[in-house]
């Protein structure tokens, strides 16, 4: 189960990371107020499963080693 939510994890973070960097590259100057708490709330989100791949990193493969 944690390797599933680890792999879900990594995967969110990308598909969140490529959304961040097209947000910042091709619509930074147009961005209202509103559009810089999406942006921010996307950031949050990035944090978050980044955290989450993270810690469960450090399970998931101390498992494998050991079996």
């Amino acid at each position: 189960m944690k390797k599933i939510i680890f792999y879900i994890a990594v995967v969110m973070a990308f598909f969140m990371l490529v959304n961040i960097a097209s947000i910042v590259i091709s619509d930074f100057s147009r961005l209202t107020e509103y559009g810089f708490g999406y942006l921010a709330g996307k950031v949050v989100l990035f944090v978050l499963f980044v955290t989450v791949a993270i810690i469960l990193r450090k399970q998931v493969f101390k498992s494998n080693l050991e079996s």
